[in-house]
């Protein structure tokens, strides 16, 4: 039984259908799942700050343009849920949340890198599935 579903947004379409199904759980197969969604900024760390750029505002201003659509669908769905907003590296933020507030479940896009990609780079969902402590649902 899942009772409280982490959902990682960043405006993907993968993300969208991420929350949609999630949204569907809670509706359908888990009818008291809370939702709380997270965006997470990824942390940019400059060497020579550049001159009258308001980087911290930049992104929570990306970060509230994110979590307002999928805000406002969850209101729309009447769903239980919160929105979290944090600074870091996504894949380790996202698996201390889950373990942070006791979250069953997370329900998350799959971005569909190529292979040396993944390789080279990683990728969110992978570093998820590796590192989480709960089931981990992908959605493509």
């Amino acid at each position: 039984m899942y009772n409280h579903i982490l959902v990682p947004i960043d405006g993907s379409q993968q993300s969208d259908r991420a929350l949609d199904h999630a949204i569907k759980l809670s509706k359908h197969g888990y009818p008291n799942a809370r939702i709380t969604i997270i965006h997470v900024s990824p942390q940019i760390i400059l060497n020579d700050p550049p001159i009258s750029v308001p980087l911290s505002d930049t992104l929570a201003d990306e970060g509230r343009k994110i979590v307002e659509p999928a805000s406002a669908k969850l209101m729309e769905s009447r769903i239980a849920f919160k929105s979290v907003t944090l600074t870091g590296d996504p894949s380790t933020t996202i698996c201390h949340q889950a373990d942070t507030d006791g979250h069953d479940l997370i329900v998350m896009g799959c971005r569909g890198v190529g292979l040396m990609s993944e390789i080279l780079l990683g990728s969110v969902s992978h570093g998820v599935i590796k590192h989480a402590n709960c089931p981990v649902l992908i959605i493509k």
